[in-house]
């Protein structure tokens, strides 16, 4: 809907947070219809949709909260990544806490600001910016990749709660660089209680980025079916999980 707003991270009682049907669904989103989540707002890439994705995902985990199966990480994955779901397994089986231990948890593929362009803001502006990570990080300023990244339950409900004061923190605009994964990872780093980072190297990565043309798809395939039948690629013989 181009009318509705870029990004919902509360309840409303007239607007629903998710729709039952696409407007002008694709061929294959017919086919498989309940394989697509609508979020409710309007389509955007900084605006507010990943932290509309987390704020679902929270009223998601809050029903299996205080079952024998809750819900203990989301995952934001590229539309152009691929997982490694056996990978990912093994990883989230070494690596990741279970409930109750699941505490705010943010794990990915790690980025430095500092490698910005130094005349990205102008100086006047550069308080809003900055101050935070000046004086709670010294002058550090990381974040993790967009390509793919996971947080804990309790860091999804936080960033729906973080997001509304991102965009006024220390002056008129907020932190917000209008890059996603910067802008979420600041607003989880924005937690009162320490964040507990999983840093994700390339080598031990489970998902792929970026897959694009069909080189990559068919390299992807080989290196499947390579896995599943115990042959050898590219020198190594993969993991069944």
């Amino acid at each position: 809907d181009p009318a509705a707003p870029t990004e919902r991270v509360e309840q409303s009682s007239t607007q629903p947070l998710t729709l039952s049907k696409m407007e002008n669904p694709t061929r294959d989103d017919v086919n498989d219809p309940y394989d697509v989540l609508l979020l409710n707002i309007k389509e955007n890439m900084n605006e507010g949709k990943s932290q509309t994705f987390f704020y679902w995902a929270s009223t998601i985990m809050d029903q299996f909260q205080h079952t024998n199966t809750p819900i203990d990480y989301a995952m934001k994955l590229d539309a152009d990544a691929i997982l490694h779901l056996h990978d990912y397994f093994i990883f989230a089986h070494e690596h990741l806490p279970p409930a109750p231990y699941n505490t705010n948890i943010f794990a990915g593929a790690l980025r430095d600001k500092a490698g910005w362009p130094s005349n990205a803001h102008p100086a006047s502006e550069l308080a809003r910016y900055e101050s935070f990570w000046g004086n709670e990080f010294e002058g550090v300023h990381l974040y993790l990749a967009g390509q793919c990244y996971l947080m804990s339950y309790d860091l999804c409900k936080f960033v729906a709660q973080e997001a509304p004061f991102s965009k006024t923190r220390v002056a008129k605009g907020g932190y917000l660089e209008g890059h996603e994964d910067h802008d979420v990872s600041a607003m989880v780093f924005h937690s009162p209680t320490p964040v507990h980072m999983i840093t994700i190297g390339k080598s031990q990565r489970f998902w792929e980025h970026p897959v694009k043309g069909q080189p990559r798809w068919n390299r992807i395939e080989k290196r499947e079916r390579a896995r599943m039948n115990q042959q050898v690629f590219e020198g190594k013989r993969l993991r069944l999980y």
